[in-house]
């Protein structure tokens, strides 16, 4: 499972990033330079951002919120991904909600246009 240990980026998320992270083993996202999300990143190393996926894979993607020079979600690396039926980890739906969340909710409206649900809080699988 993965380890966001050595991110240098800890903001007050960052134990439930954590544990998402963990139960993940793989990680989809791109962000800014100073982000939470390209600091996850460059913590998973290799197993960041991919392109190969196998459908026992449980893909822990991290979007970027309302920042200025924000990145929008890597869509095409996630498309990659959901090709696989592989499983998906991402803020459950009250984390979503918070205003800042804009990614996580440009994730959660793919994950769905792609025929993804969330089968439980933050866990995504295909129908």
């Amino acid at each position: 499972m993965l380890d966001l240990s050595s991110s240098p980026r800890k903001s007050r998320y960052f134990a439930k990033d954590q544990a998402k992270a963990m139960r993940a083993t793989k990680f989809i996202g791109r962000g800014s330079r100073s982000s939470s999300t390209n600091a996850y990143a460059i913590a998973c190393g290799n197993l960041a951002n991919c392109g190969a996926y196998e459908p026992e894979d449980i893909v822990f993607i991290s979007a970027e919120g309302a920042r200025s020079n924000r990145s929008d979600p890597d869509f095409c690396e996630i498309d990659r991904a959901c090709q696989s039926s592989c499983s998906f980890i991402t803020d459950d739906a009250s984390n979503r909600a918070r205003p800042y969340n804009v990614g996580e909710r440009q994730v959660a409206a793919f994950l769905i246009s792609r025929g993804y649900r969330e089968t439980a809080p933050g866990f995504w699988q295909t129908t």
